[in-house]
């Protein structure tokens, strides 16, 4: 049945900002899906919340949300520390499973996660919602097709001020720290882009006075001499943000100044153009061409992405298994750096 013919129901659990100002306005907005529940441990929060987006049902506790046998995909934006747990006890119960990013804490728990999935035969993917945006699908495309020669290099950078001292991004308890919260998205993008999972990391990592890294800079090799230097924190100045990726190669370079995040969309529910450009370095001539690209929501396109998998089981071997290979480079990241020494993958 294709996925014109039927939608999804989902649960979302926890009122997470992320879940509010993106993923449900992303189903919403979607073909294919449908808010059914909302659950939070707090009743009367979850009523609110439903109230004020027309959820039909609202839960007191997330195990009750899972005990709906309506519910066909649960959407976990709860800490980071909640992910593994949250997600393998929803493929327990048969549900599908949206995580948000990171993961996992670390690579264990990613394949924890990903036997169940498979186990249980349901569908377990990370939200990486950029990778569904046209830019990014462009500009690999232009790689694929040699516009700028075999690459070379790439450099990602995604930074922000520091959050505010309550901030769970700042607790070690709850997996806080830059790495997990916006250097994933580098390690991510890379992996895509360039297309082959890292050889080795090196890597330089700052802890702040929470216990948890504020600042990350790591060198990613690559297999045919292909690297990545990526450069995350919550070192900036307050309310500063920083975002982009570039890649060189042999005939040219593609940057993308907007790749993870469109910033008036999440905050504001504003869809923006974007655009990517790419620099030809031939017979001595320097030429940058701009492509521009019409502005989705790449949530939404991610949501609609998975429920149609569902719809249709369209699904080999699980998308989880590309989370657990970001695990993995990440926690290579944090051991190059307490090693002090190069870390082979």
């Amino acid at each position: 049945m294709s996925s014109t013919d039927q939608r999804v129901n989902w649960g979302i659990l926890g009122c997470a900002a992320v879940a509010k100002n993106v993923a449900i306005p992303g189903i919403k907005n979607s073909s294919n899906s449908h808010v059914l529940a909302v659950a939070s441990r707090c009743l009367s929060k979850a009523k609110k919340f439903s109230e004020n987006f027309g959820i039909k049902k609202a839960y007191g506790s997330y195990a009750q949300l899972l005990d709906d046998p309506e519910i066909q995909v649960v959407y976990i934006p709860l800490i980071n520390s909640l992910h593994r747990d949250w997600t393998i006890r929803a493929a327990e119960k048969g549900k599908h499973v949206l995580c948000e990013k990171p993961l996992a804490l670390n690579a264990y728990q990613a394949q924890e996660m990903a036997d169940i999935s498979e186990r249980r035969g349901v569908l377990v993917m990370e939200v990486f919602a950029h990778r569904f945006h046209p830019q990014n699908i462009r500009a690999l495309a232009l790689i694929e097709e040699g516009r700028i020669g075999r690459p070379v290099s790439m450099t990602s950078i995604h930074s922000s001020g520091r959050p505010v001292a309550e901030d769970i991004r700042l607790s070690k308890e709850f997996g806080g720290g830059a790495l997990m919260d916006k250097g994933c998205y580098c390690v991510n993008t890379a992996r895509f882009i360039i297309g082959f999972e890292p050889i080795s990391v090196f890597a330089q990592v700052t802890f702040g006075e929470t216990g948890v890294d504020k600042r990350v800079v790591a060198h990613l090799k690559f297999p045919d001499g292909v690297s990545c230097c990526l450069n995350s924190g919550t070192h900036l100045a307050l309310g500063a943000y920083q975002q982009g990726y570039e890649v060189f190669g042999k005939k040219g370079s593609i940057r993308v100044p907007e790749p993870f995040s469109q910033l008036p969309t999440y905050r504001e529910g504003k869809v923006v153009n974007t655009s990517i450009f790419v620099t030809d370095h031939c017979h001595n001539v320097l030429r940058t061409e701009e492509i521009c690209f019409k502005g989705v929501n790449q949530w939404q396109l991610q949501i609609e992405y998975f429920a149609d998998q569902v719809l249709n089981r369209g699904f080999g071997l699980s998308p989880v298994r590309d989370g657990v290979s970001n695990m993995r480079v990440i926690d290579a990241i944090y051991q190059s750096s307490d090693e002090g020494c190069e870390v082979l993958l």
